[in-house]
């Protein structure tokens, strides 16, 4: 009788361990879904618009503001580009959809954290493309409205989308569909 004890609680053992020992497919798409995102948040750094063949602006310039700065006759010049604009908000949404796929791994609300994650996601990769429409170069405010306007449309003209707005759109999207798909897994 204690022997079949025994082997009843070493059976039992197996069994729990083996559930242990489970990878949790949702658990590894949420990471990779989130190592996705910070790839998308880090290409902030790479050139998101260009201006020519010869002038690139990144994604924290556009986002952000940017000035130049550059020697003339042994003074230094600061001349105003870009302003704050718009373009933050896709970053934003990056880190926001990390902090609610960490929730989701730690299993707090998994299946609305997991929504959240992957629409956050999915809209930071849409809006990463519009890095031409967000940007804001600077335009004094003596000007008036329709000639400000006609300004910084004649700014946008000349502007085309960099690789790094591409590829951090793209690894947006990628990080939303990753971060989704676990929510339609069954377990």
């Amino acid at each position: 009788m204690l022997y079949m004890q025994n082997a009843l609680k070493t059976k039992r053992g197996i069994k729990m361990a083996k559930k242990k020992s489970k990878l949790d497919l949702g658990k590894i798409l949420t990471l990779a879904a989130a190592l996705l995102a910070l790839v998308a948040f880090f290409m902030m750094f790479a050139p998101a618009i260009t201006s020519g063949t010869d002038i690139s602006y990144t994604g924290l310039q556009v986002a952000f503001g940017y000035t130049s700065k550059s020697e003339i006759l042994g003074s230094t010049v600061s001349t105003k580009v870009l302003e704050f604009s718009a373009y933050f908000v896709p970053y934003a949404l990056l880190l926001t959809g990390l902090v609610f796929g960490g929730l989701s791994i730690f299993g707090i609300l998994p299946k609305i954290t997991r929504f959240i994650s992957a629409g956050c996601y999915i809209a930071a990769g849409v809006m990463l493309f519009l890095a031409i429409q967000l940007v804001m170069p600077y335009v004094t405010d003596k000007l008036g409205g329709t000639i400000k306007d006609e300004a910084v449309k004649a700014f946008r003209e000349n502007l085309t989308l960099a690789y790094g707005a591409i590829l951090a759109g793209i690894f947006g999207i990628l990080a939303g569909l990753a971060a989704l798909v676990p929510v339609f897994l069954k377990k």
